[in-house]
């Protein structure tokens, strides 16, 4: 092999190489007994993650419900008012109504009235 110039940083940022040569079947059990020894020692602390991650989950999604339901409550109570002044506007109408009723009658009677000596 030739001789090479370390100096310099190749593309990924490194200043030189080593070459690790290991038969195919060392370097399974190998990386097979990493991984395995890894999750093995690890296992309770990645479950910690998980449920530490699923509650903060759960309590992001309470949060967001807690907000829609409040806004959803301000939507209710403003519909009850709306629907409060609706029925007073309701009754009010009616009573307009009825007095136009009556007012219509008693001037078609004087009319009539006065067709009739007329």
């Amino acid at each position: 092999m030739g001789k090479r110039n370390n100096s310099l940083p190749n593309s990924n940022g490194v200043h030189g190489e080593v070459l690790i040569v290991l038969p195919r079947e060392e370097w399974k059990k190998l990386k097979k007994l990493d991984v395995e020894t890894i999750l093995r020692e690890n296992i309770g602390n990645v479950e910690e993650t998980l449920l530490a991650e699923y509650e903060e989950f759960l309590l992001s999604k309470k949060a967001k419900l807690e907000e829609k339901l409040q806004e959803i409550e301000k939507d209710l109570e403003r519909l009850r008012k709306f629907y409060e002044k609706a029925l007073k506007d309701k009754e009010l109408m009616m009573k307009e109504r009825d007095r136009l009723r009556r007012e219509n009658k008693e001037l078609t009677e004087k009319l009539r009235l006065k067709r009739s000596r007329g």
